[in-house]
């Protein structure tokens, strides 16, 4: 059975697809939305949020393109032919650049789970080598054309902040200019990630470092920034500068931040306002409240609010 297409982001601009599109409780025995974003033509987004109580498997047309796909919460299994691909959020596999090269048909398998959460950001060919730039290009052409060849990658704060921000109700609200910018930001930062590291010297060491900082706090979110100096080799005072340079904002900002997305997910999940300034580390309402809308832009009781209306 075909339950829906995929978004197709090589569209004939003749007949433009409609912006924004949204499936409420999509799946047998299931509960939650899936929203499928156009953007332009060449790209466009899947938002997956489902609470799924009976397990199916729902066949799926694959069309030639190019797939990012992160799993937020969850799991999803895909086959297609004798090709088995896993994206996890519980392991290695929570984010890969995904290549289909040809047309193939294969099925989804949705395992019983709660708050399922995926991303999906699919791209052409064509508006993928029109938008990179010449040196970017022939370092990715490899990943490009390698045939339901997942090319998985880590996580890192910056990228998991945009995907915050995307799968957020109000960005779909946005401006459609703001829409794409942070799903081109977010291509761009996944894209650095996949390419080959072809630079040396001091550049390269930076680069490595960056990485490896990114991955030990993806790892461990209590790492000190003594501990994390120590598993790489280096001082505090380089690793707050690196993280800086790669990410715009100090460690401890992004800790800050950490802690106030948690408290974000908890209310959202159903807890009081209270419990949620507890998991966000705070012992002050108020404080908690200063520091949530200076980040969301939005009190805690809006999202409380939000959630009880839906």
């Amino acid at each position: 059975m075909k339950l829906f297409s995929e978004p197709s982001p090589g569209a004939n601009p003749a007949t433009p697809e409609p912006r924004l599109k949204v499936m409420q409780n999509p799946l047998p025995d299931s509960r939650g939305e899936v929203v499928m974003q156009h953007l332009r033509t060449g790209l466009s987004l899947k938002y997956e949020a489902l609470d799924i109580a009976a397990a199916s498997n729902l066949s799926v047309f694959f069309q030639p393109g190019l797939r990012l796909v992160f799993a937020l919460n969850g799991t999803t299994r895909i086959r297609i032919g004798q090709q088995s691909l896993v994206f996890s959020s519980h392991g290695a596999q929570k984010a890969a650049l995904l290549p289909v090269t040809e047309n193939a048909l294969g099925y989804k398998r949705f395992e019983v789970q709660q708050d399922k959460r995926e991303l999906v950001v699919f791209m052409t060919p064509k508006w993928l080598r029109e938008s990179l730039s010449e040196d970017d290009l022939p370092h990715l052409e490899a990943s490009l054309e390698g045939h339901l060849q997942p090319c998985y990658f880590t996580l890192t704060p910056l990228i998991y902040k945009l995907l915050l921000r995307i799968t957020d109700d109000r960005y779909r609200q946005l401006s459609p200019l703001q829409q794409e910018s942070l799903c081109l930001t977010l291509i761009h930062e996944s894209l650095q990630l996949i390419r080959p590291r072809q630079r040396r010297g001091g550049h390269e060491r930076l680069l490595q470092l960056a990485g490896r900082i990114d991955a030990l706090l993806q790892a461990d979110t209590q790492l000190s920034i003594k501990d994390i100096a120590a598993h790489c080799n280096s001082n505090p005072a380089t690793v707050q500068r690196v993280f800086r340079q790669r990410h715009g904002i100090s460690l401890g900002e992004f800790r800050r931040q950490q802690q106030l997305d948690m408290g974000y997910n908890a209310l959202l999940s159903g807890a009081t306002v209270s419990q949620a300034a507890e998991v966000a580390g705070y012992r002050h309402l108020q404080s908690f409240s200063d520091a949530f809308r200076h980040h969301f832009g939005c009190l805690p009781r809006d999202i409380k609010a939000s959630c009880t209306r839906n």
